[in-house]
């Protein structure tokens, strides 16, 4: 299998050559709260006529509160956040339901880029530090592999920003005050047709989630990720990695 940095649609299927992942990387330890969030998630990424009636929604939810977020209205969550990372970002995420307990690193910043994935404690990333290379490694094998970059590979690990093309509507989950903001996917970037959904906080309009919706599919074939941390890229990430002590495949 040729390896390459992981596109946004190649996430979809869980398969990425760089890590050597396949469709039995579930993490069978969820928490407890990994599940709430997670059912959660399912339901308020549907499409907006499917999440219209909230009257079945469980009496012992909490109501998070409210926001004044208007749909209708001019304001963009997601384009608060792109101009906020105009520099560059790191950021964290965890898989949840189909991708369940991957652990992502990925980190963007003038054209270059590092993505990692951690899979039951396997890591393996890859750095496009912008020399004319991509540097693929395993750190649960300890190899590595050096292949050409077309110098548009960081825009595939680009996963908030490399892919999106058109705001399509937005939603709000009363019940957890959360604002889903539904974007069209760039499929030259990312290697298919669908929309990327950012959920983020009513309130202080933080991003709490990404979830990515391959064309045609309902909630039961997207991809969730929660975001545990998002910051200023990190320049240490971005370089050629020390890899005296891999092997070359």
């Amino acid at each position: 299998m040729n390896k390459k940095m992981v596109t946004i649609i190649a996430a979809l299927a869980m398969c990425t050559a760089m890590a050597g992942c396949t469709g039995n990387d579930t993490a069978s330890s969820s928490k407890a709260e990994t599940t709430t969030t997670t059912t959660a998630a399912a339901e308020s990424a549907a499409p907006a006529e499917s999440t219209a009636d909230e009257s079945t929604a469980d009496s012992t939810s909490t109501n998070a509160g409210t926001t004044d977020y208007d749909v209708d209205g001019d304001f963009r969550a997601f384009e608060q956040l792109k101009e906020k990372y105009a520099d560059g970002y790191l950021v964290t995420l965890e898989g949840q339901m189909s991708n369940s307990g991957t652990k992502y690193t990925i980190c963007v910043k003038d054209g270059k880029a590092y993505q990692a994935l951690t899979v039951q404690g396997m890591k393996s990333y890859t750095v496009c530090p912008g020399d004319g290379k991509l540097y693929n490694v395993s750190e649960g094998t300890t190899t590595y592999s050096i292949e050409d970059d077309d110098g548009n590979q960081w825009k595939s690990a680009d996963i908030l920003f490399g892919a999106t093309l058109d705001f399509d509507h937005a939603y709000i989950d009363t019940t957890t005050n959360v604002v889903h903001e539904y974007y069209n996917l760039d499929s030259s970037v990312s290697g298919g047709e669908g929309q990327i959904v950012y959920g983020f906080d009513g309130a202080t309009y933080d991003l709490k989630q990404v979830v990515l919706l391959p064309e045609g599919a309902d909630e039961s074939s997207a991809v969730y990720f929660t975001v545990d941390s998002i910051g200023e890229a990190d320049d240490s990430l971005l370089t050629v990695p020390d890899l005296s002590a891999y092997t070359k495949e």
